[in-house]
């Protein structure tokens, strides 16, 4: 028994250190999305959906609002979870680099791991808007396209 613990302390606890570290020079991140591939180019449907008003503004049916509250139901906590592996990883960079003077080609596969998450929560982002184009009609969906452009505007 003492040995499984042991064990499983040593495949853990590389994990569990991680969580721990914190990246000193993280601004403002926009979490979470601010970590997919196209954080600003993107439209953000869901966020408008959901606290935009787009609920309300949309007009839908009930069979288009149980579509897409059964997409989600289950993809803000992907997104989350992608968003928090990726500032993980990404603080993990920066002290390799700035605290161990790493060079480019010694963090390459963490670079990689980086952009294969990043690549991860694009097509999660971008699942959500297909959500949308395939539920919606062209009127509601068009009106979500311009309550977007006018947030981009806004910001």
């Amino acid at each position: 028994m003492k040995k499984i613990i042991l064990a499983a302390l040593i495949v853990l606890s590389p994990m569990i250190a991680q969580e721990d570290l914190e990246n000193p020079f993280l601004g403002d991140d926009n979490f979470p999305m601010g970590y997919s591939l196209l954080p600003d180019a993107m439209p953000n449907f869901m966020h408008l959906y959901m606290k935009g008003g787009g609920m309300h503004k949309l007009d839908l049916t009930p069979e288009q609002e149980a579509a897409i509250e059964k997409v989600f139901s289950k993809r803000p906590a992907q997104l989350m979870k992608a968003a928090g592996d990726i500032q993980n990883l990404e603080t993990q960079l920066v002290l390799k680099v700035v605290d161990e003077g790493k060079k480019a080609e010694d963090v390459k596969e963490l670079l990689n791991q980086i952009a294969q998450k990043r690549k991860e929560m694009t097509m999660l982002k971008i699942g959500c808007l297909n959500i949308f184009k395939e539920t919606l009609t062209k009127e509601q969906y068009k009106s979500l396209k311009d309550m977007a452009i006018e947030e981009a505007e806004d910001l």
